[in-house]
């Protein structure tokens, strides 16, 4: 399997965004780490291993950035400068790590979304903030409300950065891009398993306003650990392929979407 170590100098950041990337073509797939984790978190836990023949058969081309939890949401800085920090990380994944992933051999495809736990809030957040870039989302096991991180404090920053909030008053710009995106949350619903609330609320916001989202709850013995990811992503990983989402060029559009969600037990 061709894998490489990048580093894309970031001047949101002030320091460079580490990634490791695998294969050499397919569907683009940014992949956020768990909290506070790092780049090559995803491949030690074997993850890369669970989804290589999607890899090697040159249908998914995987790109694990580096996560700033640790310098914003999980810091020990005053709420608002967390937000602050938040949005210079997500300023350096939408205008440098998504140019360098287009010019990697994507010019013209959407970007795909994936995460579990913390990683599955990233993968919602910015798959519901840049739905320009990123027109798909594969969120595992994740929380969808950030008051947890600030002591409940909110201000504007914090409030754009929260999906269980924003996805109740979604400007008509954002909704009209969103038609033509797919957003899969699942979740068990078993040991560890504690933001399904967060869940259901935010896929219920979305849907009221016509945005494309599947809500899959798993089992009560399905729980939040890296055994039951790896049976996850490679369920939703085969639904994509079979319906012919994974392809380098590929971006969702609305007749797709809605296709997915009507025919997905049969596809």
């Amino acid at each position: 399997m061709n894998r490489e170590y990048r580093q894309i100098p970031s001047k949101a950041l002030g320091q460079p965004m580490e990634m490791l990337v695998y294969g050499t073509g397919g569907k683009p797939v940014m992949v956020f780490p768990s909290q506070e984790g790092r780049f090559f978190d995803y491949e030690n836990f074997g993850m890369i291993d669970t989804i290589a023949p999607f890899i090697l058969d040159g249908k998914i081309h995987v790109y694990c950035v580096d996560s700033m939890d640790h310098q914003s949401w999980f810091s020990n800085q005053p709420p608002a400068d967390r937000a602050k920090r938040a949005n210079d990380y997500d300023w350096a994944i939408r205008n440098e790590i998504v140019s360098h992933i287009l010019e990697d051999g994507h010019a013209g495809a959407g970007i795909l979304t994936h995460g579990c736990s913390f990683g599955a809030y990233h993968a919602a957040n910015f798959a519901l903030r840049h739905p320009d870039v990123f027109d798909s989302g594969i969120a595992l096991s994740g929380c969808y409300n950030i008051d947890f991180a600030v002591g409940g404090h909110s201000n504007g920053d914090i409030y754009a950065h929260n999906p269980m909030y924003y996805s109740s008053a979604m400007s008509d710009k954002a909704k009209k891009q969103l038609l033509q995106n797919l957003l899969v949350v699942c979740s068990g619903q078993g040991a560890w398993e504690e933001w399904n609330g967060e869940a259901i609320t935010m896929c219920n916001n979305l849907r009221n306003a016509g945005i494309p989202v599947m809500l899959d709850l798993w089992g009560y013995d399905v729980n939040h650990d890296w055994p039951w990811w790896k049976k996850m992503i490679i369920y939703f990983l085969g639904k994509f392929e079979r319906a012919g989402f994974l392809t380098s060029k590929h971006r969702m559009n609305s007749q797709q979407s809605k296709d997915f969600l009507l025919n997905f037990h049969s596809i």
